[in-house]
């Protein structure tokens, strides 16, 4: 059967025997919602519970300006027995296939009417997106309805006689359905398909659960014993001598029993995340943003504990708690004993840049954008070798997180709509320290191991909220040396232009401090031109002269962390380089076809040796000797 229509996850099992499982409908253009519903009517028949779980769109839930949750109709949770949640898995491909059949069916018959003499003059003065808008209307309306009635013995929709023909779509389907004769929804599962997917149902116990539950126990069985001296003590009675009196049994003790087992229990990396994140805070908070479900997680395993701000007498547990108010969720000393022994999180702080993207379009075109994404917004060279460098420390995101710290609004994540603003690190106005610990808390970095990619200003912002990170940039002299430290992280196989300047004064110092001969200049020359090179009559130039011209060349480029605008030869170069020897520009190379290339005023050249000044004019070439 097909199963594009949706996605099942698979069954989760319970020590109770209750069963647990979803299903997930894609959009598929508006129709995604619809398949959600008509299974959601399946469900009743099949006996089984179905809801559309709550979500959040906003990056702080708890916080008091947060909306309220939605519900998600694109996913369908089911819970029951598992027999009955694997028929119901089973059937719903399929019934969601015959609906769609018939309304593939009424579609087709609102095609043959809107092509007949009928149809034409019904819709002679609608354009065709009004045509099409009615078609998709029909469909839509004609799958509902099929759905209703579909093996459900029910009568029609009214519809009045007057209708056009796309608002009788209910009818239409109606009669569909009458025609295609009584189906039972029950038997529609295939029972091998149902085995199947009942025997890869998964039933392994929750760690999470089983602690919780030992630790209930523990937890009732002080609160016993206490109500048991209480009321022996107000009635003036002694207890045996043979019974010891019994303290109530503290969270903490309850975890130090189980220490050695709790550190068995694995966390995932969201739970590790806020449980550095707590460890950093000096009174052992959790930021607003970590949710109930992680909590609850961690309560479980013992290493959180919630202090409510009333008390009730007994001890609550935070899942069923509501939502937590800010402060009250705190780190016990197993917690801070489990985050001493878990690796932290990679962080990469990113410093923002001076360059701002503009409007590729439109009446502003050529103008900065009023607000943008972080990491969409900083077009800057210097910015994206900062980012392309955090990238590979990162592994692209699988390995940690990478944020920006921008001088007026503080760490900000690269998804985040921040506005355009021209300030820089430093200068009045820069975010102070307290925003960036308290920024640094709520986003989970506080604890992480932090990685700072900037200048000495971002550094120093950086140093109000973490006593130990790494700056990569520190001891540069320039943005040339940072653009070369950035190039040495994203492409560690490039060779830098000190090092070519060291391996070829290395070479000519070599071929100078052997013992030679005094040797003609004839000899010279065709020692020189058999190494590859070009030299005077009785000239040779020594390794200091050629790595000058070649520190003079890397004066004269354009300030950048890339190779060369042409490869050094490995041979010794005695005459300079001038426009004639660099190949001409691509561009222009296909406009206008020279002999040589063209030499521009604005490259840098060098005259040959044994010539003056060379004087170029307009349109002018230079060739080859």
């Amino acid at each position: 059967m097909p199963t594009e229509y949706l996605t099942r996850t698979r069954i989760t099992v319970d020590r109770d025997g209750r069963a647990e499982a979803a299903l997930k409908f894609p959009a598929a253009a508006g129709k995604g919602k619809a398949r959600a519903a008509a299974v959601w009517r399946l469900a009743v028949i099949y006996k089984v519970s179905a809801h559309h779980p709550r979500r959040v769109r906003h990056y702080n839930p708890a916080s008091p300006d947060a909306p309220l949750p939605t519900a998600d109709e694109l996913r369908l949770e089911l819970s029951g027995a598992p027999e009955r949640i694997a028929r119901l898995m089973s059937a719903a491909p399929r019934y969601l296939a015959r609906v769609e059949a018939l309304a593939t069916k009424a579609a087709r018959l609102y095609g043959r009417w809107a092509r007949s003499a009928a149809g034409e003059e019904a819709l002679e003065y609608t354009d065709a997106s009004g045509r099409r808008a009615y078609a998709t209307r029909f469909r839509a309306d004609a799958f509902e309805a099929a759905a209703d009635c579909y093996g459900i013995s029910t009568l029609p929709r009214y519809v009045a006689q007057d209708a056009p023909m796309w608002g009788q779509a209910a009818r239409v389907a109606w009669d569909l359905v009458k025609a295609e004769g009584a189906v039972k929804l029950a038997e529609l599962y295939d029972v091998a398909e149902a085995e199947e997917i009942l025997a890869a149902a998964d039933r392994m116990p929750n760690p999470y659960a089983e602690a919780h539950d030992r630790e209930s126990a523990e937890l009732v069985a002080a609160e016993l014993r206490r109500s048991v001296r209480l009321f022996a003590a107000l009635d003036g009675e002694e207890l045996a001598a043979v019974e010891e009196p019994v303290e109530e049994a503290a969270a903490e003790d309850v975890v130090e029993d189980q220490e050695e087992e709790l550190l068995l229990v694995p966390l995932t990396r969201v739970q590790r995340r806020w449980l550095h994140t707590a460890a950093a805070h000096p009174a052992g908070h959790f930021p607003n943003g970590c949710n109930l479900r992680t909590l609850a997680a961690l309560e479980a395993a013992g290493y959180v504990e919630w202090a409510p701000p009333y008390d009730h007498g007994r001890r609550l547990r935070i899942a069923d708690s509501y939502k937590p108010n800010p402060g009250e969720v705190r780190l016990t000393a197993a917690g801070r004993r489990r985050a001493a022994c878990e690796e932290r999180e990679r962080v990469v702080i990113v410093a923002c840049g001076g360059r701002k993207a503009v409007y590729a379009d439109g009446i502003h075109k050529g103008k900065p954008v009023i607000g943008a994404r972080a990491g969409e917004l900083y077009v800057g060279n210097y910015h994206r070798a900062m980012r392309q460098a955090a990238d590979v420390l990162t592994r692209g995101g699988r390995g940690g997180r990478v944020l920006i710290l921008s001088a007026k609004w503080g760490l900000v994540e690269l998804d985040r709509h921040i506005l355009n603003y021209d300030l820089k690190a430093g200068a009045p106005g820069t975010v102070d320290g307290e925003t960036l610990r308290r920024q640094a808390h709520e986003l989970g970095i506080s604890g992480a191991a932090v990685t700072v990619l900037g200048g000495r200003a971002y550094a120093k912002l950086a140093g109000e909220v973490w006593d130990d990170f790494a700056a990569l940039l520190a001891g540069t002299r320039g943005i040339g040396e940072q653009l070369a430290r950035l190039a040495d992280i994203y492409d560690p196989a490039r060779r830098t232009v000190e090092e070519l300047v060291e391996d070829q004064a290395a070479e000519e110092l070599a071929a100078v401090e052997e013992p030679v001969e005094v040797a003609a200049d004839e000899d010279v020359v065709e020692d020189q031109a058999a190494a590859g090179a070009l030299v005077g009559p009785g000239l040779a130039v020594p390794a200091a002269v050629r790595a000058a011209e070649l520190g003079a060349v890397r004066s004269g480029r354009r300030e950048c962390g890339g190779q060369l605008s042409r490869g050094l030869s490995r041979g010794p170069l005695s005459c300079a380089v001038t426009c004639g020897d660099s190949p001409p520009p691509p561009m222009l190379g296909r406009t206008r076809q020279y002999p040589a290339a063209p030499c521009y005023p604005y490259r840098w050249t060098a005259a040959r040796r044994g010539s003056r000044l060379p004087v170029i004019g307009r349109r002018e070439r230079m060739r080859r000797p």
